[in-house]
């Protein structure tokens, strides 16, 4: 809603629908730009930046084959503009570290979209609830990568009371936006964030505080399962045939892609276009497709699509990009496990590890919204490997003050210095003087 798209087909299934320029966007652009005017030290080359360019640079290599070049340019843009919010927020954390500011942010967004669900769910009656986003799959995948967070932070972080209930409750709202999702992938990977939490803090930073959190969490999540469980089973066990076997054609249909194009697929962002082909798609007729019309629905599975669209290069450089940052959030989060920040990087490891996992069956880790906050969680796994190759856990600003502290006592000690060498001179002439011959007067 707050974004405008150039040249726009929106009837087009893809996971890029136009030149897309949002307040997102805008914000950034501007951040960076502030950045600069104060002089502060703006990078371009975090950790794990080189492994996007890659991968872009395989994504731009497979316009060659594209059916629809335009198409494709929607993709290329949108990645370039994710590229520069990256710049920006990775930018603004490793300069401040002002993650606090980021965190309360996305708890308005979680109590605004939790209240919109609870009316969509008993008011309006609507039974997959997707509250501020696109689909219910979008929103669960978002409260999936910052669900566990939430938790990491309750656990690990030494806040008062009053904080440590508030993010608590944030919690609650992203697991109960999840169920309230029926998205069989998203409830079924959000424990999985959860465990990867829960396993990282025993073994890094295990409290007792965390044992007793842990045990209120697991009576409330089975409190909750429960309630809702009589939808659940019926979600999984009744789900529609049609749901089933069309994510099995288009899984079919991408491997016919695949092994087709192996090398730059198909062309980005065509999926669409592409999947109409009865060469690749034998189940174009079938009745739970024929009422596709110009462009044919999404693969349910983000590592096919890539594959199928940008081939097997483009997958391998997405995954060892995916897999940098997830096993450095890990590998840091070990590192800095004395520190404040401890409970960022745990969080941050279980969110992608359900998004990951979800992903294989879900494609909308690629829809705008969620690339959005991956790449921002990455931002900030990105800060923390720079911040340990520079053996500093203060922020530029932090450092300011002591800098300039260090340099005036540097120069008290050099001024000490010069007047104590000065004394030392002057006091070895006097030593060096011939002493004074009597006068005859004294003589006498």
């Amino acid at each position: 809603m707050t974004a405008i798209n150039f040249l726009t087909n929106p009837n087009y299934k893809g996971t890029a629908l136009g030149f897309e320029i949002s307040i997102i966007h805008l914000l950034a652009i501007a951040l960076l730009v502030a950045m600069l005017f104060r002089r502060w030290p703006v990078k371009f080359l975090f950790p794990g930046i080189m492994l996007y360019i890659l991968y872009f640079s395989i994504c731009a290599l497979s316009i060659y084959p594209s059916p629809n070049k335009l198409y494709s340019s929607f993709e290329l843009v949108k990645m370039i503009t994710l590229l520069i919010t990256f710049l920006a927020l990775t930018n603004y954390f490793y300069i401040t570290h002002d993650f606090d500011s980021f965190i309360y942010g996305l708890s308005t967004l979680v109590v605004i979209n939790f209240f919109i669900a609870l009316e969509m769910k008993y008011l309006t009656g609507i039974v997959q609830v997707y509250g501020l986003f696109p689909h219910q799959n979008s929103m669960g995948m978002f409260m999936n990568l910052i669900g566990p967070i939430f938790l990491a932070r309750v656990i690990n972080k030494k806040d008062n009371l009053f904080k440590s209930v508030f993010f608590f409750v944030i919690f609650i709202m992203t697991f109960l936006s999840v169920l309230f999702t029926f998205s069989r992938g998203a409830i079924a990977c959000f424990p999985l964030g959860c465990i990867i939490v829960i396993i990282l803090t025993v073994i890094f930073h295990s409290t007792q505080k965390a044992f007793i959190i842990l045990s209120v969490t697991g009576i409330l999540g089975i409190c909750a399962v429960i309630y809702c469980l009589p939808n659940l089973i019926n979600r999984f066990t009744n789900a529609s045939e049609a749901s089933a076997d069309t994510r099995k054609f288009f899984a079919e249909t991408a491997i016919n892609i695949i092994k087709d194009k192996p090398l730059l697929g198909c062309g980005l962002n065509t999926w669409g276009i592409v999947a109409m082909n009865p060469y690749y798609n034998p189940y174009v007729n079938h009745k739970y497709l024929v009422a596709k019309t110009e462009y044919m629905g999404l693969v349910e599975t983000t590592y096919l699509l890539v594959g199928a669209e940008c081939g097997l290069l483009g997958l391998a450089a997405l995954l060892v990009w995916y897999f940098y940052y997830l096993l450095h959030a890990i590998y840091q989060s070990f590192r800095w496990r004395k520190t404040e920040y401890f409970y960022l990087l745990v969080g941050i490891g279980g969110g992608l590890t359900s998004n990951y996992l979800q992903s294989t069956l879900e494609w909308v880790l690629k829809q705008q919204i969620n690339f959005f906050i991956l790449f921002w969680c990455f931002g900030i796994i990105a800060v923390f490997i720079q911040g340990a190759r520079e053996h500093t856990t203060l922020s530029y600003l932090e450092l300011i003050p002591l800098r300039r502290a260090e340099y005036y006592r540097q120069q008290e000690i050099a001024a000490a210095a010069v007047a104590e060498k000065q004394m030392q001179s002057e006091l070895q002439e006097q030593l060096e003087q011939p002493l004074d011959q009597p006068s005859d007067k004294s003589i006498e």
